[in-house]
């Protein structure tokens, strides 16, 4: 009789266990951030004790967030833009800083996945949460992060070291595969080296360069110099691309010089916005000079890194009474109005050619300018183009070639190119598929006068369309040079690793040897901007992380130059 007492008691705390395991039976949750579920890999949210607990991590990921998890402490550490969380599984508190934030029901571990209740991104991340009983649905809408949190965020990770969480959080998987970590490590050394200590964010802007593609750029105060930092964002949020460069010096206008604007090409498809730079309190018609600039959609000031030469040119000029032209770039200024297939039919002639000329007819027509005293200077591409300038229609009273060449375009390039490879660490991973894409690139370039014009518009060498280069060997800078009997005065930096002096400058010497209208002048330590500059990482690309300005020897001796020929 006992026995059978025991045995129906026996079912019967079987029978009342039953309600008190269905009370606990784990039922399934749906997250959503920003209306959008989220899917979870492996631990699945669910609802305990009518709580809704999260799987931290995948929660995390979505909103931006790194998670670290120390197994052993069961430590847990949130961060990201403007974020530093840690907490510990089996407590209800989580540290924000010197702030302890309740969360109420504790965060737990099941089979090593950390869970939070859904309280703990209201109370702790200060983000707008709701759950629907009746659909199982947890809602979190997470505010769009500010791009100044963003910024400082990122600079942190640069700061710290910590190259790897600063990829995996923010870069787009091509990202990954072009910056590597050592890269990231030696720009930011060699950045504070140049620059000191990070100190603060300036301001930052943002713009959406089309539907798919923001624009992020920030500039940054450090002791010693300003940077921006650049980088454009796809839908996911990912970095498509990472740029730190200076920014240049600020330089006020001098009291001796005053400026207006002025447009080239008015009235044409293409008018050009410009800066017209004179002396101040002059009398009578004075000298003038068109400045054209190098390669790719440039500014009136030809801003790149940290350098703004066409600005200190003309600053440097009118203070010794020579009037400086300065103009935006076909390319920079109507640079959304060219569309695809435009881009590969343009040459320099509409690139840079055209403008040119109309700019030495502006000038000309000004009764304040001395017509028969306008000049041309040309930097890098503008110096090579310079002499077919004056030939098809500038007629300048002279030519000033600062770091041209009367090489090919391509030729130059491909120098280029094997000073990159040379750079390379020769275990570097890429560098034989380095070499043999400059081998390959080279070849094509080097067939290019054989081709067609049809050939060439369908053929690129070095990424650039071959018509541009055919268009532009078919006007020979070497050819045009050679005829010139006005004066020219030819200027490079020692320095320079984009146009050579043992090779570009020589050969300007060679072209023009036994002429009396020629004149040169080789500069110690100047590179490719026309900036003096022998500190560290000198004769690389690495020194263009340190902003400058024209070196005043070069200013002063174009002035000495052209006031020479007034007399």
């Amino acid at each position: 009789m006992k026995k059978y007492v025991a045995s129906i008691v026996a079912i019967l705390l079987l029978l009342t266990a039953v309600p008190a395991f269905a009370a606990n039976e784990v039922i399934a949750v749906n997250v959503q951030i920003n209306d959008k579920a989220l899917q979870f890999p492996d631990a699945q949210p669910h609802e305990r004790n009518g709580i809704p607990m999260v799987p931290i991590r995948t929660a995390a990921d979505n909103l931006g967030l790194d998670v670290s998890f120390d197994s052993k402490t069961r430590d847990i550490v949130l961060e990201g833009p403007g974020v530093h969380i840690a907490f510990t599984t089996g407590s209800s508190v989580a540290n924000d800083g010197d702030a302890r934030l309740s969360f109420d029901t504790p965060a737990i571990t099941v089979k090593n996945r950390v869970y939070v209740p859904l309280a703990f991104f209201e109370k702790v991340l200060g983000l707008t949460t709701s759950y629907d009983t009746a659909t199982k649905t947890a809602s979190i809408a997470a505010m769009p992060v500010a791009p100044e949190t963003t910024v400082e965020h990122v600079v942190s990770l640069l700061q710290e070291g910590k190259h790897q969480q600063l990829a995996d959080r923010y870069f787009a998987d091509n990202l990954k595969q072009i910056i590597s970590m050592d890269e990231l490590d030696a720009v930011w050394k060699q950045i504070t080296a140049t620059a000191g200590s990070y100190i603060e964010i300036i301001d930052v802007y943002q713009a959406m360069m089309d539907e798919n593609i923001e624009l992020t750029e920030a500039h940054l105060k450090f002791e010693k110099a300003n940077f921006k930092l650049v980088y454009p964002t796809d839908n996911n949020g990912k970095f498509m691309d990472l740029k730190l460069m200076p920014l240049p010096i600020e330089a006020e206008k001098p009291q001796e010089v005053v400026e207006e604007e002025i447009v080239i090409g008015k009235g044409t498809a293409y008018e050009l916005g410009g800066t017209l730079t004179l002396p101040k309190n002059v009398n009578g018609p004075v000298p003038a000079i068109v400045l054209v600039h190098g390669s790719g959609p440039n500014d009136r000031d030809e801003t790149a890194f940290g350098f703004k030469p066409f600005r200190d040119i003309a600053y440097g000029l009118a203070k010794q009474g020579v009037a400086v032209l300065r103009y935006d770039k076909r390319t920079y200024a109507h640079a959304n109005s060219f569309t695809p297939e435009d881009a590969k039919k343009i040459t320099v002639k509409e690139e840079t050619v055209d403008d040119a000329i109309l700019a030495g007819k502006l000038l000309k027509s000004d009764k304040r300018i001395d017509s028969t005293q306008v000049y041309l200077a040309g930097h890098s591409l503008g110096g090579m183009l310079a002499p077919r300038i004056d030939a098809e229609g500038g007629d300048f009273a002279g030519l000033v070639l600062i770091a041209g060449s009367p090489r090919t375009l391509w030729e130059i390039i491909h120098d280029q190119g094997l000073d990159a490879v040379a750079a390379m660490d020769a275990n570097h991973p890429a560098r034989p598929a380095t070499e043999a894409w400059l081998a390959s690139e080279y070849a094509k370039a080097k067939s290019i006068a054989d081709m067609s014009a049809a050939e060439a518009a369908k053929t690129t060498a070095f990424g650039i369309p071959a018509i541009y280069f055919k268009e532009m060997d078919s006007h020979s800078t070497a050819d045009y040079a050679a005829k010139l009997t006005k004066p020219v005065l030819v200027l490079q930096g020692e320095t320079d690793f984009q146009v050579y002096a043992d090779k570009d400058y020589v050969r300007w010497q060679e072209l023009f040897k036994g002429k009396t209208n020629a004149s040169f002048k080789l500069y110690p330590n100047m590179n490719h901007f026309l900036v003096e500059y022998d500190g560290p990482g000198a004769g690389t690309t690495k020194e263009y992380l340190a902003p400058g300005l024209v070196s005043p020897k070069l200013i002063d001796d174009i002035a000495s130059w052209i006031l020479k020929l007034q007399k």
